[in-house]
């Protein structure tokens, strides 16, 4: 929460532990749960999604219905995965592009479904939310802002970040995934600190253990690795993370290490330029691009250390899940990244936009097998006293309940007011 004006996460010794979980006996007792709908326009799946789908799978054990409305497209990748939840999946007939029309789409959404909080993960999400809820139920609204929005620099209205400031008026919180980005909203953006919640990522870690020797064996044969040292950037494929400084420092590492190779996990819109580069560079036959896989475990296990070059981040579930797996990780000094990777204990940090020292930490790293499983145990140790979802969920919910309990207020407050007479001409 925010105190003296700085801005703090909800630790985990503020969740009253009879305030996480919601008893049969209650759920019996009050027979309409909360509905909480969660609201992505993504074109493409990567971290902020599968950030989301951990949330919803979770809020039915809390006492919550969910639901999540999404461009139709996106739903149909994502619904395989939510096909033995209790998640709600509405998709969105209106293009992303076409304001007015979604706005309206969501309005009817809201009102049908009685949705009592939307909780969005983008600024344009938030901005269609807002006149939405004038239009429905007026939900409680929740934006999580997944980090510095790369895209808006430069450019002159959006840059501005004057939509923002004026949206935050009708915005309840903000979720920042990091204490960098908890800045950025705050001393940028001009967001009041007294609406932004820390509340850090998480991931089930139980899904992502250490890999065995028979693991990895068995990992790498399947992506025919043979004797090559794999490197693993997972992510989607946009500028910000940052694909194109790896290729150029795979480059720089062209003969020193000759059995060293790339593997881009995610989509985006930079394949094709990413795979011109890597032809110019003549470096197609070390650097492989997989898609989106859902096999994660698999991927880390075959891998001999992960890297997350990002030009901007806020704190990458990436990270999260290379250390749960005892992945030496390399990222940049960016963002939320110094949060969990820290430099000598959990991984090592090199500055943004630097492939000659990307360069040298990779080659540290591949030279020196021991610091490499010093840092994989070290993170894994960490990420498990830190960055656990079930913290993640614990906080999101109980910042969920503050949140409805005023909304309730709100709308006793409204219905206690005096009717106004009717509006009469003077003569």
């Amino acid at each position: 929460m925010i105190f003296g004006g700085e801005v703090a996460s909800a630790s985990p010794a503020l969740v009253a532990p009879d305030a996480t979980f919601v008893s049969a006996d209650t759920q019996r007792q009050s027979p309409r749960r909360p509905r909480i709908l969660h609201l992505v326009l993504a074109s493409f799946r990567g971290g902020a999604e599968e950030h989301t789908l951990a949330l919803l799978r979770a809020l039915p054990s809390h006492g919550y219905r969910p639901y999540l409305a999404l461009p139709t497209q996106l739903l149909q990748e994502i619904k395989p995965d939510l096909v033995h939840s209790e998640v709600e999946t509405i998709g969105l007939q209106a293009s992303t592009v076409y304001w007015p029309r979604l706005v309206t789409e969501l309005a009817r959404i809201l009102k049908k479904e009685q949705i009592d909080l939307v909780h969005c993960h983008s600024v344009f999400g938030t901005l269609c939310s807002i006149p939405a809820s004038f239009l429905s139920e007026s939900p409680a609204i929740v934006e999580t802002n997944h980090g510095r929005e790369f895209w808006r620099e430069g450019k002159r209205l959006k840059g501005s970040f004057w939509l923002d400031r004026q949206s935050s008026r009708f915005v309840d919180k903000y979720i920042a995934v990091s204490h960098a980005t908890a800045q950025f909203l705050s001393a940028t953006k001009g967001i009041p600190s007294n609406k932004i919640v820390v509340i850090h990522n998480g991931r089930d870690l139980t899904s992502l253990a250490p890999p065995s020797f028979a693991d990895r064996v068995s990992a790498r044969a399947e992506l025919s690795l043979e004797s090559a040292h794999a490197m693993l950037l997972l992510g989607r494929l946009s500028i910000e993370k940052g694909h194109a400084l790896l290729l150029e420092a795979l480059n720089i590492l062209r003969s020193r290490q000759p059995r060293l190779m790339a593997m881009f996990a995610g989509v985006g819109p930079l394949e094709d330029p990413l795979k011109a580069l890597s032809n110019r560079l003549g470096l197609a036959a070390r650097v492989r691009f997989l898609g989106y896989r859902s096999d994660l475990s698999r991927l880390l296990a075959a891998s001999d250390l992960v890297v997350l070059p990002s030009i901007s981040e806020g704190l990458p579930l990436a990270a999260v899940e290379a250390l749960a797996s005892a992945r030496p990780l390399i990222a940049t000094r960016v963002g939320g990244i110094p949060e969990i990777v820290i430099d000598g204990q959990t991984g090592l940090l090199v500055p943004p936009n630097d492939p000659a020292a990307l360069a040298q930490a990779i080659d540290r790293v591949l030279g020196n097998p021991n610091l490499g499983t010093y840092l994989g145990m070290n993170g894994r140790r960490f990420v498990e006293q830190h960055f656990d979802v079930r913290l993640q969920t614990a906080r999101t919910v109980t910042l969920y309940r503050e949140l409805l309990h005023e909304r309730k207020q709100r709308l006793q407050a409204r219905n206690r007011r005096p009717a106004r007479g009717k509006w009469r001409l003077s003569s």
